[in-house]
């Protein structure tokens, strides 16, 4: 079968269309999922706070005046208003104070940014309990996000 030259080029450019439609989300997969350690919010200057993406002069004030954060929550109740829902998932994921996989609370693994649904990511968290190590994290957290997201999400938890 010959196609003519008209279908042809409809053909190629819904293609390369397509292949630029993957390139670009799989490029904006990578820019969400930050593989820098995080940056501990009791120790980080005025400055190093105020240059994450999504951070807000007021938030990295308010971050500053409150300090020492023992867990997420404690950081998030001292931003107050200062950031919005979508400020805070970019914040958080560069700022962040890391939960035990243990002794963690919901209300914290729900403040981890991730593409799951906060709710399931706690379950998740908590249905796997005790860890005895971070294999069995990776081993578990496999079941349900990618190899990338789970190198992703041990950066927000600790072994205790």
């Amino acid at each position: 079968m010959t196609l003519s030259r008209p279908t042809f080029v409809i053909a190629l450019l819904a293609t390369l269309a397509l292949l630029s439609a993957f390139a670009i989300a799989n490029e904006s997969d990578s820019a969400a999922l930050p593989t820098a350690d995080l940056i501990d919010p009791n120790s980080a200057t005025v400055d190093e706070l105020a240059s994450v993406p999504g951070m807000t002069a007021a938030a990295a004030a308010e971050i500053v005046a409150a300090r020492p954060f023992k867990t997420p929550s404690d950081m998030d109740k001292a931003i107050g208003d200062a950031l919005d829902d979508e400020g805070r998932k970019s914040v958080y994921a560069h700022v962040f104070i890391k939960v035990g996989l243990n002794s963690g609370a919901e209300e914290d693994y729900k403040l981890i940014p991730s593409t799951m649904p906060a709710g399931k990511l706690a379950h998740e968290f908590e249905e796997y309990r005790p860890y005895e190590s971070m294999d069995d994290f990776t081993r578990e957290m496999a079941k349900y996000v990618s190899a990338e997201e789970v190198a992703y999400l041990a950066r927000f938890v600790t072994l205790d």
